[in-house]
């Protein structure tokens, strides 16, 4: 028998983090004392997320192993970990390829069980104690349930990867597989420029003119600055959290859509559905300036946009509501603060929140309370030849805790039509009745801001009013 030798993998490129990586490790791996845990301990850092696809008809295996292989040599951040250098300076690493990071297995159900339970899947892919100087960052499981029946894990770590990411991640997946079944070239646009050069680039644009530029938009955007208390974080950087599940159906999604083309500063659905969930906050908080933190791509630069790694940004979204105003000028409003946003995106928020703290633009209070995360580049699940495929929710419920400060984050995926997602709320700063009422409320005024013409005190007056169950 002959034994095939595989090289170990050898560092091609060395690269700063990108200013969200750079957000990541600060918030969710690094110590107090600024040191990173020793290897293999325990860390707040996000663990690996995994997404699960139902697979119906004769999966060509082989043809799938060949298209992962194809996928992680064509996007580097997905051969990429992470290092300090001896000077504390965090780098990613990038290696020429990466052992395979695809396993197949099977899984026999009980008599009568069509599908796995999320616990079950789950337990193939564990997702605990993922080290990104060393672990694999990215990760595949084939599951076999029966002939032409299999489920496919896909992890990936927010290390490399935000939303838009996803969206690229099934596309190239798909057309990968597809073309290595028919024996033809993959048809993918060209991957000019790695991540880590993009993460070069952004590093060496920081406080140079356009950063300037951009940071004197945002100053006067954010001025005066807003009062309230600033939030308490824990010993242990922990905070004690719910998850609700989030949907807007296709029909109202559509609705959203046809509002905002109609709208004076034309949007995509982000402006409707931001007017409506400020509506709600003014409602519940009594206050006429809601800022809302909406997760932005980052993908300005030259082919970025085919590319997977971590692009993203955040950007504050303000908005002033008066009860006279209507749906149609709050909705303008929206629409308006988002293109603003689009087109002044690159600046990182760190250095924003820097800047205003310097300089007394903060305020007493939190730059933010509330993100939203709207993630419409992926829309449909993989899309292989021959096969039906499904997403199957692995979303998991319930109490726990997690390093985060913000007191709601909304994230919601487009997917066939329709918005799909979670809240996760703090459950010290709200009680469940009253994220029940924010929820009710967000529905009624999704619905509500497609009348240009209702008041903002038409809107409201109805919603069910959830102050008194805040705590």
């Amino acid at each position: 028998m002959t034994t095939i030798t595989v090289a170990p993998p050898m560092v091609t490129d060395i690269a700063p983090l990108s200013p969200g990586q750079e957000r990541l490790f600060d918030a969710e791996f690094t110590l107090p004392d600024g040191s990173w845990p020793a290897p293999g301990t325990p860390t707040r850092l996000r663990p690996i997320d995994t997404a699960a696809i139902r697979i119906d008809g004769p999966l060509d295996a082989d043809a799938l192993r060949r298209a992962v292989t194809a996928l992680v040599a064509r996007q580097s951040a997905l051969r990429t970990s992470f290092r300090r250098r001896p000077d504390g300076t965090p780098v990613q690493l990038v290696t020429d390829h990466a052992p395979d990071p695809m396993t197949c297995g099977a899984l026999d159900l009980p008599t009568g069980q069509e599908l796995p339970t999320a616990e079950e899947l789950l337990r193939h892919a564990p997702s605990h104690l993922v080290d990104p100087r060393h672990d694999p960052l990215f990760r595949v499981h084939l599951l076999r349930l029966g002939p032409e029946r299999h489920i496919l894990l896909l992890q990936i770590h927010h290390a490399v990867s935000d939303g838009w990411s996803i969206g690229v991640l099934y596309r190239d997946l798909s057309e990968l597989y597809n073309a290595a079944r028919s024996g033809r070239d993959a048809d993918l646009p060209a991957v000019a420029r790695t991540f880590a050069a993009h993460s070069r680039q952004m590093r060496a644009e920081r406080g140079g003119p356009e950063e300037q530029r951009q940071l004197a938009y945002w100053r006067c955007r954010l001025a005066p600055p807003l009062p309230g208390h600033p939030a308490e974080p824990s010993a242990d950087g922990l905070s004690p959290v719910d998850v609700e599940p989030v949907l807007v159906p296709s029909d109202l999604v559509r609705s959203l859509r046809t509002t905002a083309a109609t709208s004076t500063q034309r949007g995509g659905v982000a402006g409707p559905f931001l007017a409506a969930l400020a509506l709600v906050l003014h409602h519940t908080g009594g206050q006429p300036d809601v800022r809302i933190a909406m997760m932005i791509s980052n993908r300005a630069r030259p082919g970025a946009e085919h590319l997977i790694g971590y692009f993203v940004n955040t950007a504050v979204i303000r908005l002033r509501i008066d009860p006279t105003m209507t749906a149609g000028q709050l909705v303008a409003q929206a629409n308006t603060a988002v293109t603003e946003a689009i087109e002044h995106q690159a600046l990182p928020i760190q250095d924003l929140y820097q800047d205003l703290r310097d300089t007394g633009g903060l305020g007493a209070g939190p730059l933010y309370r509330v993100t939203l995360a709207l993630n419409t580049m992926r829309t449909t699940s993989l899309t292989l030849d021959g096969l039906h495929c499904q997403d199957i929710d692995l979303e998991q419920g319930g109490p726990r805790r997690a390093p985060t400060s913000i007191e709601q984050r909304w994230v919601l995926n487009e997917h066939a039509g329709h918005l799909a997602g979670t809240l996760t709320w703090r459950t010290d700063t709200a009680t469940r009745p009253g994220i029940t009422a924010t929820l009710t409320g967000l529905d009624q005024a999704l619905r509500a801001v497609t009348n240009p013409n209702a008041t903002v005190a038409d809107i409201t007056s109805p919603l069910p009013r959830a102050t008194s169950e805040t705590r």
